[in-house]
């Protein structure tokens, strides 16, 4: 799969020391006038999630999908959730049939043309980056929580941390969150404090390591068995040792399309929910549904698909998808804003909510403690 993920990275270190020690000096009025204006921005956002819930609880959904028909866009990894969801019958249980179109580069534009209605392989900067400019785009769930997504350096490289990474030459870009939002928050200008080199593939760049013309290198999910069968190269980190659940792929659609086809992605989703709880206790068949599917050796699906980092999850992940897009705004990287956008108003949380509960009420019983556990995680990752 081509790296389109977006990473972050969790350090603490004296930057956050020194600004809990300005905060010290501060006169009575500053520290009023902050704490004025804090409450102010917190009552600003509650109001635009308030709003945002209020208008997604509007859209009515019923038994059966609108469109009883979805193609989806196939990236070169596939979506396990979607293939399984097909193989066990899930798709058929709520009424819908999935045509998956064989398709890597130009997944989102694909979703913006109708060419498919749904993708999964994309990211979250780049979707995220389209809705605020005010394109006709809106996540309604995920594909994977984490890629199996490994940093490399040449052997003998000593890796401390994110911090580790200034001063040198690393194969990513400033999109990836996961591994450099925290430095960015300590002050760190990371697009001078690191030099990025960008537009490598990723077998390149482990030959880039290899010769040493790169420092550190981050490699996409399906290099994963390449990366342990390349002698000289080690694994420093994966990108969800740094920052757990980081959102690595979301599920997209034409906000157009969600909205005239509410009932259509709940029960799509309802499906995935149940492709998940069935992937959870059944790994080594989904390693020969996806071999068979890919048409690839199963060593090499082996290597990604029963690593601990390779996390799918269906769910919308709204609290770190705002996260990300706090992260976009700091470091420059939305483009051609749309003020009237509100990105909240573009991921249906409540919506994907209605299909966990039915999925609950429908199949809890196949695997209880799953359920259980899905609840728990949506009301962490989207209340």
């Amino acid at each position: 799969m081509k790296k389109k993920f977006v990473i972050a990275g969790l350090v603490l270190g004296m930057a956050v020391a020194v600004s809990a020690c300005g905060a010290k000096s501060e006169t009575k009025e500053s520290t009023t006038a902050a704490a004025s204006q804090e409450e102010g921005t917190k009552a600003a956002e509650s109001k635009a999630e308030a709003s945002s819930e209020k208008a997604e609880a509007d859209i009515k959904t019923g038994d059966k999908p609108e469109s009883t028909t979805i193609t989806f866009a196939q990236g070169a990894s596939g979506n396990v959730l979607v293939s399984i969801a097909k193989a066990q019958g899930y798709f058929d249980a709520v009424g819908l049939t999935v045509n998956e179109i064989p398709l890597d580069d130009g997944q989102l534009q694909a979703v913006s043309t109708g060419q498919v209605d749904i993708a999964s392989n994309s990211g979250t900067w780049t979707p995220v980056k389209m809705i605020a400019a005010g394109d006709d785009m809106a996540i309604i769930g995920g594909n994977m929580l984490t890629g199996c997504m490994p940093v490399i350096a040449k052997e003998g490289t000593e890796y401390k941390g994110p911090e580790s990474f200034l001063g040198k030459r690393v194969g990513d870009t400033v999109s990836r969150y996961a591994l450099f939002h925290t430095l960015e928050e300590q002050g760190h200008d990371i697009a001078k404090e690191i030099t990025f080199v960008d537009g490598m593939s990723d077998e390149d760049e482990i030959q880039a390591v290899l010769k040493g013309e790169l420092d550190f290198a981050t490699i996409g999910t399906g290099r994963m068995y390449q990366v342990l069968n390349t002698k000289g190269i080690k694994i420093v980190t994966y990108c969800s040792d740094e920052t757990p659940n980081y959102s690595c792929c979301r599920m997209v659609a034409r906000d157009s399309w969600v909205k005239k086809n509410p009932t259509t992605v709940k029960l799509l989703n309802e499906a995935l929910i149940r492709a998940q709880a069935y992937f959870t206790t059944h790994k080594a068949e989904t390693v020969d549904l996806m071999v068979k599917q890919l048409g690839a050796n199963k060593e090499y699906v082996e290597a990604y698909l029963l690593n601990e980092h390779y996390r799918i999850n269906p769910d919308t992940l709204k609290n770190t998808v705002l996260d990300n897009y706090k992260y976009m705004e700091s470091v420059n990287g939305i483009e051609n804003k749309d003020n009237s956008v509100n990105l909240a108003d573009r991921i249906y949380d409540q919506l994907y909510k209605e299909a966990l509960d039915e999925a609950q009420k429908k199949w809890g019983s196949e695997n209880p403690e799953f359920y259980e556990e899905a609840q728990k995680f949506f009301t962490e990752h989207n209340t």
